[in-house]
């Protein structure tokens, strides 16, 4: 091998800017909706959640807290994302108590796809998609978000 060539490649990684550029709709709008892929294997992100709403604390009523872990662990059994819109009963999250909340947290309701997943009878959990990832923002336990 010679003393002027590198064994390895230089890759340049794209920004993140550059990676959510690409994938734009028209006006500028970028639907945080969809897995890339219906059949990948859900997962849960605690990122975005918002404790000023309702908290892990506010679970204590209703064996709430026994909810939620039993939704977590069939969320993480679950084969891909369709299976899990059938199962949690995908619903949108639209009202304007949910816009106004949501443009409380500094997310566009035109860009992000809110949607709640049921937990129980009246247990929900809100958040949308990013990747494969479910990213919860509101625990819901007693349904009153997207109740108007």
């Amino acid at each position: 091998m010679s003393k002027n060539k590198s064994k390895f490649t230089t890759v340049k990684s794209k920004s993140i800017h550059q990676k959510l550029d690409e994938k734009r709709l028209p006006r500028g709008y970028q639907k945080l909706c969809q897995p890339h892929s219906r059949d990948e294997k859900p997962n849960i992100s605690l990122k975005y959640v918002d404790l000023g709403f309702k908290s892990f604390d506010d679970l204590k009523n209703d064996n709430n807290l026994r909810k939620l872990d039993g939704f977590i662990s069939k969320l993480h059994n679950a084969p891909d994302w369709s299976y899990v819109f059938r199962t949690f009963n995908r619903t949108p999250t639209t009202t304007n108590k949910a816009k106004d909340m949501m443009n409380n947290l500094g997310f566009s309701h035109e860009q992000t796809e809110m949607f709640h997943l049921s937990v129980s009878d009246k247990f929900r959990v809100h958040g949308f998609i990013r990747g494969s990832r479910f990213k919860l923002v509101w625990l819901d336990p007693n349904h009153e978000i997207n109740k108007e």
